[in-house]
């Protein structure tokens, strides 16, 4: 059997809609615990805005925020997945149906004439995010929408291999935060890249920001032990939710690497807001799929 164009086109605009309107549950179940352990009189008004938000979106089947992002699709592929027509072409149709279903707001435009198509396709977008894994028999697709409050305050440092790349790590991403503050509609979830050239720390800081499940440490002890830390210190800066004060700057803090050159290391910091827009399905070679973000999927568009 094969993996059909069709089956992808209508498993990745199930996943657009339901990144555009459901936050995962470990999502909010993670926002809940910034609320019980808020002390702060405007932070705790913050959260439960933003939780009241979430519980609208979800009953409305509406957007979770106005700027419904850039669709980014990130795809672990099986060797042993074989698939039949043209996946880009079931991304593209994807993004272009869920533009009307959702509704998203219609962001891609080319970037010097600003020209819109109108259907958030167009000039390399969707981006589309392929790795293969070997011996596998499925493909994994998470979808994600990434809106630009966050993503303008993405910065990449460059440290010599002389230097303490733990220290510096978290100097970078405390000097980030301090630039940044509430424009990135906090409680974040920060992703750092270390490692590789400019487009690897960049990549892996983004994939970084969608790690399944929520808040999982690193299987590497000693960047676990890097990611506490740092994300402790992000919010003992007490900048809190929105950057007006509080406990939770940030629900989590991921570090992803690569191998870098004996010279220099970069280390790229990105930022997701509170509205954690990602879902992610497993199709497996004879069809089968299995949503993992949203346990309780339904079949949107089908058809």
């Amino acid at each position: 059997m094969a993996v059909s164009e069709q089956l992808l086109q209508e498993v990745s605009c199930n996943l657009l809609l339901l990144a555009s309107t459901y936050l995962p549950d470990e999502v909010v179940v993670a926002l809940k615990k910034a609320l019980d352990n808020e002390t702060d009189p405007i932070a705790i008004k913050q959260l439960e805005a933003i939780l009241k938000n979430i519980e609208l979106s979800k009953e409305k089947k509406a957007a979770i925020c106005q700027d419904t992002g850039l669709p980014l699709f990130f795809i672990d592929l099986g060797t042993k997945v074989q698939l039949e027509g043209d996946p880009v072409n079931a991304f593209w149709e994807a993004v272009k149906i869920a533009t009307v279903k959702v509704p998203l707001r219609q962001n891609v435009v080319h970037p010097v004439t600003f020209q819109n198509l109108g259907n958030n396709t167009g000039w390399g977008i969707p981006a589309i995010h392929w790795d293969v894994i070997a011996g596998k028999d499925y493909m994994d697709i998470t979808v994600a929408t990434k809106g630009f409050g966050s993503e303008i305050h993405t910065a990449t440092a460059w440290v010599l291999t002389s230097e303490n790349t733990r220290k510096a790590t978290a100097r970078a991403v405390l000097d980030v935060v301090e630039d940044t503050m509430g424009e990135a509609c906090p409680p974040v979830i920060i992703s750092v890249g270390i490692g590789g050239t400019s487009d690897v720390s960049t990549y892996n800081a983004k994939k970084g920001l969608f790690r399944t499940p929520f808040g999982a440490d690193h299987p590497d002890p000693m960047i676990a032990e890097m990611e506490r830390e740092i994300l402790a210190a992000v919010n003992n800066t007490k900048l809190g939710p929105m950057g007006f004060g509080g406990n939770n700057y940030a629900l989590a803090l991921n570090i992803e690497i690569a191998g870098t050159h004996t010279s220099i290391v970069p280390i790229t910091v990105t930022f997701q807001c509170w509205a954690d827009r990602y879902a992610s399905a497993r199709i497996y070679n004879d069809g089968r799929v299995e949503y993992i973000s949203h346990k309780d999927a339904l079949s949107y568009c089908k058809g």
